[in-house]
């Protein structure tokens, strides 16, 4: 594994099973659903897949090309992390439909609303996808939808956020441990911070799991640091535009701030917030880094000499991988229905290597499908 760059788009237990529904749908019908669709189909001719490179797949001729059809429906790609995530995606599609693996790939946003989101995956039903991936907006509310997917024999795939609290023999999740990512965050600036003193934590998206998890980290990091009190919870949405707005208000009413955690995609709004706050350089707090270019250039290039932080974030390219995962799961391969996926961190040592990225670039980890089937699949 290696930690890559890439930039956003700037308007994104175990069984082996033999799945009939994952041979290739016989309906030709273009999806249509109840939010903005785009879809990318294969045009190759038969004799041009035949005839794709082996690199494609990354070294890898086990994947025989089945010509599925993934479905994949989106709950929010409204900051860099999700726009990263979407872009990674469809360079992976792109490629597995050229070399065969894939006929069909059709992405639907849903804009933070459960009821789109599950008319979403019914649509993917109706229609026959052979495969349906979601990054869900909640871990509960489309429980039913999912089950009707998996009941009617078509997989899903949920990443990113969740895992959804349901289960199913045809449910594959694939999460992070949200909760272990700002533990070591918050543990490592209560330490910078002497274990004593005010902190600041943003948060993400009231009312969501992922929050409530990250949220949970703090106060698992918390309970080491008593002498640490959190002064100011903001959300931001995970958004450098609403951070820097709400600091800007906040930050007037308080005093000796020492430290400020994020769950990601507002570090760098936060440092400027606090320089506008009449923070001179060497007076700024231990700002947890979020593996955005714009922070982690500011960390190596203006940063005080000595600067000591740690950055963190999770791994936008667990959306391509879950596409490796589903034409294994369709070609009956072995998955594990849960699988956790590890976040990035950057810390001094290795930020050297993360220099030159644009403002809305973020660090992230990419698997060969080797890697993917030995250290992701196999859990």
């Amino acid at each position: 594994m290696k930690l890559r760059k890439v930039t956003a788009l700037a308007a994104a237990g175990i069984m082996a099973l033999s799945l009939a529904g994952c041979g290739g749908s016989s309906n030709e019908t273009a999806a249509t659903t109840a939010a903005e669709t785009t879809t990318a189909a294969a045009t190759a001719a038969e004799e041009e897949k035949e005839e794709a490179p082996a690199e494609a797949a990354q070294g890898d001729s086990k994947a025989e090309a089945k010509g599925i059809r993934v479905g994949f429906t989106n709950s929010y790609n409204g900051n860099s992390y999700r726009q990263t995530e979407e872009k990674q995606m469809q360079i992976v599609a792109d490629q597995l439909i050229a070399d065969g693996y894939i006929s069909e790939y059709t992405v639907a946003e849903a804009n933070q609303d459960t009821a789109t989101q599950i008319s979403q995956i019914e649509d993917f039903i109706t229609q026959g996808y052979d495969i349906i991936i979601v990054d869900p907006a909640s871990t509960s509310s489309l429980n039913n939808a999912i089950m009707e997917a998996c009941d009617a024999g078509i997989p899903v795939i949920t990443v990113n956020d969740g895992p959804v609290d349901c289960d199913h023999e045809l449910l594959y999740q694939m999460f992070f441990e949200n909760e272990a990512m700002t533990q070591a965050l918050t543990e490592y600036v209560c330490e910078q911070m002497g274990g004593s003193g005010n902190l600041i934590e943003l948060r993400g998206t009231a009312g969501t799991t992922t929050d409530d998890q990250f949220h949970q980290g703090v106060l698992n990091a918390l309970e080491k640091y008593p002498d640490v009190k959190i002064v100011s919870e903001i959300y931001t949405d995970w958004t450098a535009s609403k951070a820097q707005t709400e600091l800007n208000s906040v930050l007037p009413t308080l005093s000796d701030v020492k430290g400020l955690v994020t769950q990601g995609g507002d570090a760098y709004a936060a440092v400027q917030a606090f320089l506008s706050a009449g923070y001179s350089m060497d007076d700024l707090p231990v700002i947890a880094g979020d593996n955005r270019g714009s922070f982690l250039n500011w960390w190596a290039d203006e940063a005080p000499e000595g600067y000591k932080t740690l950055s963190a974030a999770s791994n936008p390219w667990i959306g391509a991988m879950s596409l490796y995962v589903a034409v294994d799961i369709c070609n009956g391969d072995t998955v594990a229905n849960n699988m956790s996926v590890p976040f990035g961190m950057v810390d001094a040592d290795s930020l050297s290597g993360y220099t030159g990225l644009g403002d809305d670039d973020v660090a992230f980890t990419e698997m060969s499908w080797d890697d993917i089937r030995t250290q992701i699949e196999a859990q």
